[in-house]
């Protein structure tokens, strides 16, 4: 009995370490324009597009270091922008927001 405890045991340790291909990075088909005219625009150093998922949602961050404010650009999955207060609660989204991955930054083919 204890051989099949540790084989089963064993069986479910491979599977749980198995290795997972990562998610393939995506960058969305209504952003690539957007990121396009900045990049054609000269002023692209320093910019880049987070991924972050919240409430079961992908949210994207485009921020360029040169910027004053952090949270201007800030589009829910289907490229609507974030209205902060009206569609998204920020402190909420701060507090539960993960799984960030960077997807661009200036000079990244598209």
């Amino acid at each position: 009995m204890r051989k099949i405890f540790y084989i089963s045991l064993f069986i479910v340790a491979l599977v749980a370490c198995e290795d997972r291909e990562p998610e393939p990075i995506i960058v969305p088909n209504w952003l690539k324009p957007q990121l396009s005219e900045l990049e054609s625009s000269g002023n692209c150093v320093g910019c880049r597009v987070q991924r972050w998922t919240y409430n079961e949602e992908y949210f994207y961050h485009l921020y360029c270091d040169y910027w004053s404010c952090l949270d201007c650009v800030m589009f829910h999955y289907d490229g609507t922008p974030v209205e902060w207060g009206v569609t998204v609660d920020q402190a909420d989204f701060y507090d539960k927001r993960h799984r960030p991955q960077l997807i661009w930054e200036c000079g990244d083919e598209l």
